[in-house]
């Protein structure tokens, strides 16, 4: 049997009904077999509490984890509406699937991170291949929850993932595992087995000016870069006379942690971090999610749309080209919310879904989320990312 995957998609505007409507087409692929484990990604019109239950009235059983996002990217259909959701279901004689739910991220993420690397340490995780995060996108610093995890896990696991999202709201997001749903939480999955995990970054952003320094940072505030403020420093590679980050242009230029070491600038050199907040009076910029600490080697980077096309097909070709010949059991996709309906319109399905799946298998299962950051491996440990995708495929085989 090796493993077989299922995905469903329902715009239902009834909770319970979508749910359920979802959940059911993602069984369909099954033929009768009761799935191991399930995916679930759900925009925050619903009621998210009805939304789980649609879907455990028609899968009572099994492990479950996933939770909310901006929109959701099901089979070939990035869906940003207010009320959608998406189901991954899968059974397998190959992995082995486990979840959980941490509560108080948000509070105490380093707390999290320790707590999580801990169940993992209760698990069999001799051949886990994966562990997929997703924390509350709105509250903790999740490079301190990294950072803490990478510390607490028995052995060295790649850790992909998302930061739930909410229609772009910024008011609650939602994490779920088993039948919980939460927030400010952190909701994990474990997929263990035989096969392998492979994974790429994308970004599509461009260096500009000279390598600069972070040289006074405190948490998630980005205070100066070499000696001056933060905020004056951006201004200078934006247009006109901005006097807030609502500025036309603006969000097309954001900061990159640049790894010294590592070549490839298609994601694994260059890590985007998005200001989001600005403190007027000392011009110190708000990261989101965690802040860059001082001393950093930064970039300021620029995004182009048709690169963040064409690089997000050639991170797909990178994967496809390591695996020639085989097809993965699914693919997961976590992509920023920036690149999204706000940049690509009502194209992001052709613009950044349909030329992935074309290099990896349009028929290939596919499911995700566009998140309030991307989680994924770079520079030999795993960060947080902003205007990023995260592809990951698994494959019931590994490469000879």
């Amino acid at each position: 049997m090796s493993t077989i995957a299922g995905v469903g998609r329902s715009p239902d505007p009834v909770a319970r009904r979508a749910g359920a409507e979802a959940a059911t087409e993602a069984l369909g692929a099954l033929s009768g077999r009761a799935p191991d484990a399930c995916l679930v990604f759900g925009t925050c019109g619903h009621d998210q509490h009805e939304l789980l239950a649609g879907v455990r009235s028609v899968i009572p059983a099994g492990v479950l984890a996933g939770c909310s996002g901006e929109g959701v990217i099901a089979g070939p259909v990035s869906d940003e509406r207010e009320r959608s959701v998406g189901v991954l279901a899968l059974c397998s004689d190959t992995f082995r699937f486990s979840a959980t739910l941490v509560p108080r991220y948000g509070s105490d993420p380093a707390g999290a991170g320790r707590a999580l690397g801990a169940w993992v340490s209760e698990q069999p995780h001799d051949d886990a291949l994966a562990l997929l995060v997703f924390p509350d996108g709105l509250s903790g610093d999740c490079s301190l929850m990294l950072a803490a995890l990478a510390e607490s896990l028995p052995r060295a696991i790649p850790v992909v993932g998302g930061a739930a999202g909410d229609a772009l709201k910024l008011k609650q997001t939602f994490q779920y595992a088993g039948d919980q749903v939460e927030s400010g939480a952190l909701s994990a999955m474990l997929i263990s087995g035989r096969g392998e995990f492979t994974f790429a970054l994308s970004h599509g952003c461009s260096a500009i000016g000279l390598p600069r320094k972070v040289t006074a940072a405190d948490g998630s505030w980005l205070r100066t870069i070499d000696d001056q403020p933060a905020w004056s420093v951006l201004r200078e590679y934006l247009d006109g006379d901005p006097q807030d980050l609502n500025g036309e242009g603006i969000s097309h230029v954001s900061f990159a942690e640049e790894i010294e070491g590592v070549q490839d600038d298609e994601g694994s050199r260059l890590v985007i971090r998005t200001p989001l907040g600005l403190d007027r009076e000392s011009g110190a910029l708000l990261l989101p999610g965690g802040g860059l600490a001082s001393g950093t080697p930064i970039r300021l980077v620029r995004r182009d749309p048709p690169r963040i096309r064409d690089s997000a097909k050639a991170c797909a070709e990178r994967i496809a080209g390591r695996h020639a010949g085989q097809k993965p059991a699914f693919v997961l996709q976590f992509d920023c919310a920036g690149r999204g309906r706000s940049l690509f319109g009502s194209c992001v399905a052709e613009e950044i879904v349909h030329p992935l799946q074309r290099q990896l298998g349009p028929d290939t299962p596919w499911i995700g989320f566009h998140s309030y950051g991307e989680i994924a491996p770079a520079g030999g440990r795993a960060r947080y990312h902003n205007y990023t995708v995260a592809l990951c495929a698994l494959y019931d085989e590994a490469r000879a």
